[in-house]
Parts: structure tokens; C-alpha cells; sequence
């Protein structure tokens, strides 16, 4: 199972190594888009309670609630920076996002979700340096799910019809390495394209 003992271990053993990168990438009309931000904003005030965060461990299940809402995957780096005003400022990257008990879903909650998620925590850290980032969504939950810290965020939204849509916008916002529908459409630079050779 993947703990941070056994993440610090691989850390240490792959150190001299050439360094794996996760593949994150943002969309920057995504994450310049204001009035999307303040409206997304305004909607969660309206439909979904407070977040809350828990460490991603698996005996974490009793204290989700067993009601619908949105959820995220959340990789927290112990990194924090002390700011002037003496508030602490740290990293974190959304890893996934999903939803519970959208319209047509009245018997799945968050809690029922996190209980499928327990599986992918047990993953091998030692993946990260020694194979190859997955290409299904399966795959990607157990390699991903294997950094720590990690946490489990979640709200409750009673207006199910709400759900999908707010998940959604979430996710075209973040677009999470685990997701792999539902991003915004991004385009490679021109020069990171291969130029065909000239023919004489």
C-alpha cells in the first residue's frame, strides 16, 4: 500500500535518477477566463456546501457523508512558503475529479464512490519512476494516487441536477492528468511539431 514511508523510500532510491514528470497540463483560456471563475464561484456558494478535506487513506470512509456531491483528488506537497503576513502559501495539484448522485443517481453518494477509489491508494509509488504513465483511466487512478500527501476533498450538493454541470466546469478548468474526458480542447505549439523533411 502506498504510504508516505513507502513514497520517502522510493524517493530516496530513485534520487540520483532522472526525474519522471507528470503530465499536467493547463489550459490557459481555462484559467484566465474571470467571469467563468466568478460564476463557477457564485454557483458552488449556491449549491454546494463548505469543502471539506480529508487525508486519502482508505480508513477515512466513515467520516464522508453518504449523500450526493462533487469530490477531488488533491496532491498536496509538504513544500509551504511563510508570507509576509505570516500565512503560510503551498502547492497543490487536482489529480481527479467526479461527481455522486447526479440527476438519475439517487443510490450512489460520496461515500459509496471513495469505497471504489480504496484499490487504486495501494498502488506501488515505485511506479512512478519505473513505469511508463498508463493511458486508461484505471491505470492513471492507480499510478497517480500513489503520491502523497494526498488528500480527499469533498461538498455535498442537494440539487442533484446541478451536479454533472458544476463537476464538469471543475474539470474543464483543472483538466486533471486522471481525467480524460471532459478538459478544454488544447493545442501543441507549432514548434513542438515535427516539420516534414524537404524533398529535392
Amino acid at each position: 500500500m502506498a504510504t508516505p514511508e513507502t513514497v520517502a523510500r522510493a524517493v530516496i532510491r530513485h534520487r540520483l535518477d532522472a526525474s519522471p514528470a507528470l503530465e499536467i497540463q493547463l489550459g490557459i483560456t481555462p484559467m484566465l477566463d474571470v467571469p467563468a471563475h466568478h460564476l463557477l464561484q457564485d454557483d458552488l456558494k449556491r449549491y454546494a456546501s463548505p469543502w471539506e478535506r480529508l487525508t486519502a487513506v482508505e480508513s477515512i470512509t466513515g467520516s464522508i457523508p453518504d449523500e450526493p456531491g462533487l469530490y477531488m483528488f488533491v496532491w498536496r506537497p509538504a513544500i509551504r512558503l511563510v508570507m509576509a503576513d505570516l500565512t503560510e502559501g503551498g502547492f497543490h495539484q487536482v489529480l481527479y475529479i467526479g461527481h455522486a448522485g447526479g440527476a438519475g443517481e439517487l443510490g450512489n453518494t460520496l461515500r459509496n464512490r471513495f469505497k471504489d477509489y480504496r484499490k487504486h491508494l495501494r498502488g506501488n509509488p515505485e511506479d512512478l519512476w519505473t513505469r511508463e504513465p498508463p493511458t486508461t483511466r484505471a491505470g492513471r487512478l492507480t499510478h497517480y494516487l500513489a503520491l502523497h500527501p494526498l488528500e480527499f476533498w469533498f461538498a455535498t450538493v442537494d440539487e442533484r441536477s446541478m451536479i454533472k454541470n458544476l463537476e464538469d466546469r471543475l474539470i474543464h478548468l483543472y483538466n486533471p492528468p486522471i481525467n480524460i474526458q471532459g478538459g478544454p480542447k488544447l493545442r501543441a505549439r507549432l514548434s513542438s511539431i515535427q516539420k516534414p523533411a524537404l524533398r529535392s
